[in-house]
């Protein structure tokens, strides 16, 4: 389903598969043009999916809350009605409301309502920077949520491509749902898509039903203290779930840590930071703040990070070193932490949330020792620091605290970090920078400054080396197409900055056998532009994919693997394009040549696979530039043997047979080399 026109007199030739989630992939054997006119293929077409934890299904189809609507039936009760009824049924459908009204849940109630199965429930990964309906999946059978609240208004391309959408979801018998909220959705008449607005159910409510589902002994608790003044009519779903959720969970004489945890252990630390207010105190402040750092880490790390903190702060360790002072037990006891495991410290063990909530309250209570937390930080997780191995686990406590008020100052810092060449900041610069990318919360935002760094021209090197190497890690892993662009735009740059950088990030990418026919997809389509800057960018890029002296180089396929693997064909095709590409552009043409030579001499690479794509790329191309040298050098008998073969049955294409001799037009069968 495409929102584009097909080119006129060219039918493409589509294949169908199941990819990861159950999406299908479909594989275009021609190209074809949307209606932006630029010529791509469309392998990697749909947005990923992802299962739906059996919890979360439980609570949708058993304990959901269903507020009247207007008519005094629930409120998802007409959306169901348009999903299921006999006539006119649609199989695409809005909620619209506000954060905290449930959204998410509602939706898998009305798929589950409509009759989808469970384990053809997909939540939608938004692998793009721009809604397309076209992306959007439609596998048989399948019921998928697409949550839009991130976007603050949508094109007209989408609504109108909705009705598209409907007619291949209702062939299918696919059903969507799209989440939204009020001020998003504004379809006019371009879309008939059906929407339902929610209203925030009632947070009491939403408790009692989870408590029902989960732990229907522990229902009277929500009605006693301490639980029964900690929802209100301004609670959301979320805050009601939560407390129903540490109900179930908590030992029967844990009450009062439940509401602790609940409420971010608020109460428990404003008593403790004014018991311990002294200047004698600063050691052990010091101490529990490394702690709910460094949550589980081994002792002796913690406490020289407490150290390094109290230090950082103008303290004086007193003489004697590790000898001077309380004994760990001690110290332990009074910031409330403990032992775990291999000598770890942990606050979490029996205070559970703990260690989250010290950075937070810290961190609103007192604003001036933001940039000091953050300099410490970066200090225990450089190179050769004391805690670097626990660099991830330092990065999610940072993000936590960018999610606050003040919570700019991380972001604000780490750009300057990384903008600057602060070689010493870098590691967790690009750490938190990559965790907050994927946060729910901060990723939009992220993932739009990495675009826009991309773009500028007066970047440093160390910017473009980073927005390569975020792209390359788990950014990429999660949302491949958006780390593409950004680094389609960093290879587009007229510098030299970029060129490994982008090489290195693109090879990592695609060394991942299911992102394969993704990433080489996305790379021909940038050779094959119309754009300069971005052809040339595709094809030196391609030449990196295809260099044999790294190890993540593309591979080639066996007979058995393609007629397994659509996309191994795919890969194959696209090797073919992309080196034609690569020759006709100017700048890269003699490193396309010499690179084609390279394989033709190569050992790892089996004549069966290697000549027909020697072949195809040469064919009709014997007088350009190039191809003389190629076909007539070589250093190895491998290579001169494979040469002799390729010219004789390129010349032999080009001149007439007698009709009872002439080879098959397709045939593209060559001795195999021994």
């Amino acid at each position: 389903m495409s929102t584009g026109t097909e080119n006129a007199g060219a039918t493409p030739a589509f294949q169908k598969a199941e990819a990861s989630g159950n999406a299908t992939v479909t594989q275009v054997g021609r190209d074809y043009t949307e209606n932006h006119h630029h010529r791509y293929e469309r392998g990697w077409q749909y947005l990923r999916g992802v299962g739906i934890d059996a919890a979360e299904l439980d609570l949708a189809e058993y304990a959901f809350v269903d507020p009247a609507g207007p008519t005094g039936a629930g409120q998802t009760a007409w959306a169901v009605s348009r999903l299921t009824r006999p006539h006119e049924r649609s199989h695409t459908l809005v909620l619209s409301g506000e954060r905290g009204t449930g959204r998410r849940t509602a939706a898998l109630h009305v798929l589950l309502k409509a009759g989808v199965d469970r384990e053809r429930l997909r939540w939608l990964v938004l692998d793009w920077d721009q809604p397309r309906t076209e992306q959007i999946p439609h596998t048989p059978g399948h019921g998928f949520v697409l949550d839009l609240t991130e976007y603050s208004r949508l094109d007209d391309d989408f609504y109108t491509g909705l009705g598209d959408y409907q007619k291949a979801a209702h062939d299918d018998g696919a059903f969507l749902v799209i989440l939204t909220d009020e001020g998003t959705w504004n379809p006019q008449t371009l879309t008939a898509a059906p929407i339902a607005h929610l209203r925030r159910p009632p947070a009491q409510q939403v408790a009692e039903s989870h408590l029902r589902h989960r732990a229907p002994d522990r229902l009277d608790w929500l009605a006693s203290p301490p639980f029964d003044t900690l929802l209100t009519d301004a609670s959301q779903a979320s805050d009601a779930a939560r407390l129903a959720g540490l109900i179930a969970e908590a030992d029967e004489a844990d009450r009062d840590a439940v509401k602790q945890q609940f409420t971010d252990w608020r109460k428990h630390l404003e008593d403790w930071f004014t018991t311990h207010s002294s200047a004698d105190d600063l050691r052990e402040r010091a101490l529990l703040m490394a702690a709910a750092l460094l949550e589980d880490t081994p002792a002796d790390i913690v406490l020289e990070a407490a150290d390094k903190l109290f230090e950082r702060v103008g303290g004086e360790l007193p003489p004697g070193g590790p000898l001077a002072g309380r004994d760990l037990r001690a110290r332990l006891q009074a910031v409330n932490a403990s032992v775990v495991g291999e000598e770890c410290i942990s606050l979490d063990a029996e205070r559970h949330g703990l260690a989250e909530a010290v950075l937070k309250y810290v961190w609103q209570q007192r604003p001036q020792l933001r940039k000091v937390l953050l300099e410490w930080a970066s200090q225990l997780s450089a190179p050769k620091g004391i805690a670097v191995r626990h660099i991830g686990r330092i990065a999610d406590r940072l993000v936590q605290l960018s999610l606050l008020p003040g919570g700019s100052t991380v972001q604000s810092v780490m750009s300057e970090w990384i903008e600057t060449g602060r070689t010493k900041h870098r590691q967790l610069a690009i750490g938190v920078l990559e965790t907050m990318a994927l946060h729910p919360d901060t990723g939009p935002g992220v993932r739009g400054w990495l675009y826009d760094w991309a773009k500028k021209t007066t970047g440093s090197g160390e910017l473009v080396s980073a927005v390569a190497e975020i792209c390359a890690g788990r950014l990429g892993e999660k949302y491949p197409r958006i780390a593409l662009t950004r680094l389609r735009i960093l290879a587009e740059r007229n510098d030299d900055l970029a060129g490994k950088a982008v090489a290195d990030a693109v090879r990592a990418l695609a060394s991942a056998p299911d992102r394969h026919l993704l990433v080489v997809s996305e790379i021909v389509q940038w050779a094959e532009s119309a754009d300069r800057a971005t052809r040339k960018a595709g094809a030196s890029t391609f030449l990196a994919l295809t260099d044999l002296t790294d190890t993540s180089a593309l591979p080639l396929f066996s007979p058995q693997q393609r007629a397994e693997d659509p996309a191994a064909a795919g890969i194959e095709d696209l090797l073919i394009r992309g080196w034609q590409a690569a020759m006709k552009e100017p700048s890269t043409a003699a490193q396309a040549h010499n690179r084609l030579a390279g394989w033709l001499d190569s050992t790892d690479l089996p004549d069966a696979q290697l000549m027909p794509i020697a072949a195809a790329v040469l064919r009709g191309h014997l007088r350009d530039a190039g191809a003389a040298d190629l076909l007539t050098s070589s250093a190895s008998d491998l290579g001169r043997t494979r040469r002799k073969e390729l010219l004789h049955r390129l010349v032999d294409e080009q001149t007439p047979a007698p009709a009872a001799s002439a080879p098959h037009a397709g045939d593209d069968t060559f001795p195999t080399q021994t």
